[in-house]
């Protein structure tokens, strides 16, 4: 049997900040341990809970919440087991099905991009919160090699920083990967700007992994956390994520490809992950008829379809109905599979038996999505 890889895991690590010195040269002790500071402060999801406290009538003891589940204090954001602890991460591995997991920034962790509505984050602490992850999670990747794989996330707004973080994140630390916004600050992947990096991403030999963020889910209006294409149409009912993503994850598709970066990179290898994967297939369709009807728009001399299925991964939903179809069309090769654990709409622990279980996809179709797809891209023998 195939290795079984779980494609999109989270992991909020605990504060890993290691010697900021030379990653942040020019300033003072005294401006590092403010950073540091605000950096801890910023990336601990029960903050607020001290406030809370503070007050009489949150000193009372709390009662069950309506539901008869147990509140967890503050945001409750670490309770998920595994959360935060490698080690009971890979203890409870063997019951979701899989033999290895990749993990993905969680939290503040998992957005350093910026948002078309947020206050600016000043640059030293969005360089200390990648920092930060990435030092936890080659720290568990050491630890717990034959199950954790960890990923790197950089500063994608800066490109010298990104450039700088994502050679230490691979050279020095040993990451697999490097995590990616949907978009590079509201522009597409084919800015020249980002020619540097690529090339850079291209040398390091490692898969570019495209997570985009979710809203910020308020009931009433879902508040835009990140660069997202239409953002300003997808404030309610929840299709900023739903949707959004897999609006940004097309667009980024037809820059690298008719906006010819995979022409000129084509050693670079993109994963996109929670938008479902059906959407491939007319996404292929779509861009190789752009290319048709209008190629001297286009930067590249082959159809867009072709850099896809060579450079181009999506991770699939167990609960996807018409993924057979989309495999019966495009074949299996291009499609992996994440739990998105811890999230809500996760299928941990059953994403693997989702899979296992779905009518209409052969053996070998099940073992590609499945971990052979992943392992490949993230050449893992």
């Amino acid at each position: 049997m195939a290795i079984r890889i779980d494609a999109d895991s989270h992991f909020f690590p605990r504060d890993d900040f290691g010697d900021l010195t030379q990653f942040l040269p020019g300033l003072s002790d005294k401006a590092i341990e403010m950073i540091i500071r605000d950096a801890l402060l910023f990336s601990d999801p029960d903050a607020r809970s001290v406030g809370f406290r503070a007050k009489a009538e949150a000193k009372q003891e709390e009662k069950p919440a309506p539901s008869g589940r147990q509140r967890p204090a503050g945001q409750g954001s670490l309770r998920e087991p595994g959360l935060s602890d490698p080690e009971e991460r890979a203890r409870i591995l063997p019951r979701t099905g899989f033999d290895m997991q990749v993990l993905i920034p969680h939290g503040i962790f998992g957005n350093p991009f910026g948002s078309p509505l947020s206050r600016s984050v000043d640059e030293g602490i969005r360089l200390t919160i990648c920092r930060a992850y990435n030092n936890a999670a080659a720290a568990a990747q050491r630890k717990f090699p034959d199950n954790l794989i960890g990923t790197a996330v950089v500063p994608f707004g800066d490109v010298e920083e990104s450039i700088k973080e994502a050679a230490r994140a691979v050279n020095t630390l040993g990451l697999r990967a490097i995590t990616i916004n949907g978009n590079w600050m509201g522009k597409n992947y084919d800015s020249i700007e980002l020619y540097p990096f690529w090339e850079l991403i291209e040398k390091l030999d490692v898969p570019l992994y495209v997570h985009h963020n979710p809203f910020s889910c308020q009931i009433h209006d879902h508040v835009p956390s990140t660069y997202t294409l239409g953002w300003e149409r997808l404030r309610r009912l929840h299709i900023s994520n739903y949707l959004g993503f897999g609006f940004e994850y097309m667009v980024a598709m037809a820059s690298l490809t008719l906006g010819g970066v995979l022409k000129e990179f084509p050693g670079l290898r993109f994963c996109f992950f929670e938008a479902g994967g059906t959407w491939l297939p007319w996404a292929m369709y779509t861009l190789d008829r752009t290319f048709r009807v209008e190629p001297q728009c286009a930067r590249i001399t082959s159809p867009p379809s072709e850099y896809i299925r060579r450079s181009c991964w999506v991770a699939v939903e167990p609960d996807e109905f018409c993924l057979p179809q989309a495999v019966a069309a495009i074949g299996s090769k291009n499609f992996i599979v994440g739990s998105d654990y811890p999230h809500s709409p996760s299928t941990y622990p059953n994403t693997a038996a989702g899979i296992e279980n779905m009518a209409g996809l052969s053996t070998a179709d099940k073992e590609n999505m499945l971990g052979r797809n992943i392992a490949q891209v993230l050449k893992i023998s």
